[in-house]
């Protein structure tokens, strides 16, 4: 009982101790403090918060290092889950994901529906047929698990290295949105910022291990969801004049179609979109024949620079012209992949606002069907992530670990509904402001974020009669909940907040996939030899130190500002589906299932996923001279490599248990 009552003790704690934070800096901005110290107190607070429950945690015993204990109880489980999942980029792009592309997409790209319902599936497969079995198990890591159920240490070793790669990557993606949120907070380079969330993550998860990890993740999990409810109640009673964000929301969806037909008919935005076209098709001109393209342009910028010069033109002017890609860059294949950039830039900017009403499938083009792979991509992924299945280790009893899952979804439903409210309040809000307004006369917000650190708004005139139409504008979606107080004109207090959640989900996350690497390295790999058999203790110390040198890789490599986030988070979802769907699946369900086929539905599905995320990179592609029409299967995008990779699994699994039944292979 008394464990019990230290638990929601620090639950209440947590959430008593963000309220006063809130308040205590609420009135230090009305009372004149900076928003620069109040964002960084934010940061600070925030980490040094974490590291101390991790300092309190802090543990040398296995049992509690590695699975918390086996003690956790559902609630308590399901918010650690929550936490573990909601990431940096569920968090921060989910509205404005929702924003730009509403639920459904516009027939070329997925919409958020489709994020929703993956995330979502993937929790009722993971409570459904998962949790409970894993739990029973009683094992430590995922290929742990595996490497009993096959009575192998070659399939063990292989799910150990197929849990290094996808929750590598996955952790490269968060340690990346620590870093910026970080920076945006203090102020501090993005690298320090790295650097700086990187002391809390490594103290918590270096001192106590998964006990740690957990009680902090229920600490962060409450932070999160009072933070976007917090936000939500804000904005809306901004907006609509009471704090029912989901009302509000639905209050405002009809104008908002309106102002969306409005949009698509108005002759202005015509032009414009004629005016884009235009661009697209001189930047095809140029990638068709690069060599020609950049001579003349490099004459042209020559003669500008020697006239700037003669005139006595500013030094900025003149910097500008030199500064240009085509007369500073000697790479020809890097200038093509700098103008495919630019074109795909603009291809997203001739896109017809979409609104959130939910049409009916009239017909079946390929926007569905990559809607439907990245569905069922994400559901499997997500059923499959090596440092959510793990949860199902820290919960008490099989009948907890699936109740954990319910919890789980119930906090992070309360995410959705939030996120999809905020994005159908901010699109009206930014539409009826922005499009129509002079560009002289733009709102003060619409200046404040082109001249934010991430330029989160940038407004082209491409038609050149003054007046802002939606083609005009870009958002950076991806991080526009950051700037949600500067957009409806609330306290900078909103701010740290935002920006407090957006750290908690980044750091949970990282914690979480900081253990199932080290682990995977140091128990499913070093100790299996016969000769590395030490001591608990002494493995425990190993992982401590195999978790720094992890995460200290994974920060450099973040500091290099890896491009297309969304990329990398959404390939780990369909390399851990591919890797470990059809094992556990079949495994669980199927004796038939041999040792053959372990390894055969592992390393075909994981195979088949990274040569087609691989093939179908960009960078890859402009190297090898290749087009996305050579290397796409059924116009299926990249990042749903599991439509392949899982049914191949599966069917490996099957024939190589039937041909090589038992213990015939290994």
């Amino acid at each position: 009982m008394a464990f019990k009552a230290w638990r929601w003790r620090l639950v209440m704690a947590g959430l008593i101790g963000l309220i006063v934070l809130t308040l205590s800096l609420w009135l230090a901005d009305l009372m004149g403090v900076s928003k620069a110290i109040i964002n960084g107190f934010f940061l600070v607070v925030s980490i040094v918060g974490y590291a101390t429950i991790g300092l309190v945690c802090r543990t040398s015993s296995p049992e509690e290092y590695y699975v918390a204990g086996r003690r956790v109880s559902a609630p308590f489980n399901g918010m650690a889950t929550a936490a573990d999942w909601m990431s940096a980029a569920s968090f921060i792009g989910l509205t404005g994901l929702l924003l730009a592309d509403g639920f459904v997409g516009d027939g070329q790209h997925a919409g958020g529906l489709a994020y929703i319902l993956g995330w979502t599936g993937g929790f009722c497969i993971l409570g459904f047929l998962f949790a409970a079995k894993l739990n029973a198990s009683q094992a430590i890591t995922i290929p742990e698990f595996l490497g009993q159920r096959f009575q192998s240490t070659t399939v063990r070793w292989i799910a150990a290295w197929g849990a290094i790669l996808c929750s590598s990557i996955y952790l490269i993606a968060q340690i990346y949105g620590i870093g910026l949120v970080a920076s945006m907070l203090s102020g501090l380079t993005f690298e320090l910022g790295v650097f700086l969330a990187l002391g809390g993550i490594l103290l918590c998860s270096f001192l106590g291990g998964m006990r740690a990890v957990t009680w902090t993740q229920v600490v962060q999990s409450v932070v999160i969801v009072a933070t976007m409810l917090t936000v939500a109640v804000a904005v809306s009673m901004k907006t609509q004049g009471h704090p029912v964000a989901s009302v509000a929301a639905l209050q405002t969806l009809q104008d908002l179609v309106k102002v969306v037909k409005k949009i698509e008919t108005d002759p202005a935005e015509q032009t414009t979109r004629e005016a884009i076209l235009k661009r697209i098709k001189a930047l095809d001109d140029k990638i068709a024949d690069p060599v020609n393209a950049r001579a003349i342009e490099r004459q042209v910028i020559a003669k500008e620079i020697v006239r700037a010069k003669e005139e006595s033109a500013p030094l900025r002017d003149i910097h500008r012209l030199e500064s240009s890609p085509v007369w500073r860059e000697t790479d020809i294949d890097h200038l093509v992949h700098i103008w495919r950039q630019e074109r795909e830039r603009l291809l997203q900017t001739i896109q017809h606002p979409v609104g959130f009403q939910v049409p009916g499938m009239t017909s079946f083009n390929q926007g569905w069907v990559n809607s439907l792979a990245l569905v069922f991509c994400l559901m499997v992924g997500t059923a499959a992530l090596p440092h959510i299945l793990v949860r199902s280790y820290t919960a008490s009893s099989p009948s907890q670990a699936q109740r954990s899952v319910v919890w789980a979804l119930f906090f992070i439903v309360l995410v959705y509904l939030c996120a999809s409210s905020l994005a159908v309040l901010l699109k009206s809000y930014v539409l009826n402001e922005l499009v129509g307004a002079r560009l002289d006369q733009l709102p003060d917000w619409a200046d404040q974020l082109k001249l934010r650190k991430l330029a989160l708004l940038s407004i082209t005139d491409h038609n050149q009669d003054g007046v802002v139409q939606f083609a005009d504008i870009r958002l950076v979606n991806d991080y526009l909940i950051l700037a949600v107080p500067d957009i409806v004109h609330l306290s900078p207090v909103f701010t740290g907040l935002i920006a407090a959640g957006a750290l908690a989900a980044a750091l949970s996350t990282a914690d979480g996939l900081l253990l199932t690497i080290s682990n995977a390295i140091s128990q499913d790999m070093y100790f299996q030899s016969a000769k590395n058999k030490v001591s608990p203790l002494r493995q425990v110390m190993l992982s401590k130190i195999l978790l720094m040198v992890v995460a200290l890789f994974a920060a450099w490599f973040a500091t290099n500002r890896p491009v297309n986030i969304l990329f990398w988070v959404a390939s780990a979802f369909s390399l851990a589906a591919a890797t470990f769907f059809p094992v556990l699946l079949l495994g669980l369900y199927w004796k038939g299932m041999s040792r053959a086929g372990a390894v055969a539905a592992m390393v075909s599905g994981l195979a088949l996923a990274l040569y087609y995320i691989v093939t179908n990179h960009p960078w890859v592609q402009i190297r090898l001279g290749w087009s996305p029409a050579d290397t796409m299967w059924l116009g299926i995008e990249p990042v749903s490599a599991a439509v392949f990779a899982v049914p191949l699994g599966l069917l490996a699994g099957w024939v190589f248990s039937k041909a090589l039944p038992g213990q015939k292979l290994l």
